[in-house]
């Protein structure tokens, strides 16, 4: 970042009022400019972007198990997790194995539960017969999918639950907490390609957000949670979340922790709405669900993106509300019926001060 210069004539008639009139809350922002994309210098963020692109062939792969006779392998879906032994594909890592994994990145409880899933989901890949106690596939209109017994979709609950887990966790509550950009992280020394150990935290978090850096003029390729919030963006403004990326990065380089810490706590609400925007727009789905695996697969997302809310350390919607949200819905889905949908969705809608635009989302 370039910073602003006084003229030599300014900075001398700044001088002759002398330091007694000098505004001591003159903000240090006025003296940087905070650019239009997030081009700053010696940023890195391929971690988290191979993370993302882990996630996408880990659901592919859970998908396939979507088809009649298609069995998986709980020894591969774990090697993918755990990124031991797999080979990925060379379209999402053209430059070679990625040395990275989801597994260890993730919030300890939700790991344990999320490597429980994968020998039920090699158990029940390709079988028909999913209904109310038995797990299985099962046929709509649009879509088949492969859910438990309760109803619940394997594959969203693999995709939507690392999301909230693994990215939304580690952004918000790791790398955007005092650990790892507050006043006793390094800001000083600069390592070339990544910045201060402040600067290189904070890239990390926005990595996580999988936007590429001229967002949202472009919304090409949207990974993660970038994409969701360009979908609740016409109606819940959420795209404004990038404004604080930009922010809170230039205040961070040029040392406006004032600035930083409005851009931070801005990043972390924003980040909120677009969980809880997100569940509420798939809450509306499965009341208007065309059938039973249409209502199932909505659900399912909306339950992942419910929980995700769990993971911000800082989020105003706490554990005692979301765990009300969930018992709305109940712990079977094949016995969830709309009236308790919507009872969910407006428990959640005034959590999260969405109620106005509830029904549009």
């Amino acid at each position: 970042m370039r910073k602003l210069i006084l003229p030599v004539l300014s900075i001398a008639l700044l001088t002759s009022c002398g330091d007694k009139d000098k505004d001591e809350n003159a903000k240090v922002s006025e003296g940087y400019k905070v650019p239009t994309t997030y081009n700053f210098k010696n940023v890195s963020y391929s971690g988290q972007t191979d993370r993302l692109n882990m996630l996408k062939e880990l659901t592919s792969y859970i998908k396939t198990g979507h088809s009649v006779n298609t069995t998986l392998d709980a020894d591969v879906l774990n090697a993918m997790y755990a990124n031991e032994g797999h080979t990925w594909s060379s379209d999402a890592f053209p430059n070679g194995q990625p040395t990275k994994d989801l597994k260890s990145k993730t919030y300890e409880e939700a790991r344990t539960d999320i490597v429980a899933l994968f020998d039920s989901i090699a158990k029940y890949s390709g079988k028909d017969g999913g209904e109310n106690g038995q797990a299985g596939l099962v046929t709509g209109a649009e879509r088949t999918i492969l859910v438990d017994a309760n109803g619940m979709e394997y594959a969203q609950l693999i995709d939507k639950g690392i999301m909230g887990s693994c990215f939304y966790y580690s952004a918000t509550s790791s790398y955007l907490s005092d650990n790892k950009i507050g006043d006793a992280v390094d800001n000083t020394t600069v390592i070339d390609g990544k910045g201060t150990a402040k600067e290189h935290h904070f890239d990390e978090a926005f990595g996580y957000f999988g936007a590429p850096i001229d967002f949202p003029s472009n919304v090409e390729g949207l990974g993660a949670w970038a994409k969701y919030c360009n979908k609740m963006d016409a109606v819940a403004g959420t795209n404004k979340i990038m404004d604080s990326f930009l922010k809170g990065r230039a205040a961070i380089s040029n040392k406006d922790k004032s600035d930083q810490n409005d851009a931070v706590a801005d990043i972390k609400m924003q980040w909120e709405k677009v969980s809880a925007a997100t569940a509420i727009h798939y809450l509306n789905d499965a009341i208007k669900a065309a059938d039973t695996a249409d209502k199932l697969h909505v659900l399912t997302e909306a339950y992942a993106f419910i929980k995700a809310l769990e993971y911000n350390v800082d989020g105003s919607i706490k554990a005692a509300k979301i765990d009300e949200v969930l018992k709305s819905l109940g712990d079977n889905f094949w016995n969830t019926t709309n009236s308790k949908i919507e009872e969910a969705r407006n428990i959640l809608a005034t959590a999260a001060e969405l109620n106005d635009i509830k029904s549009d989302l």
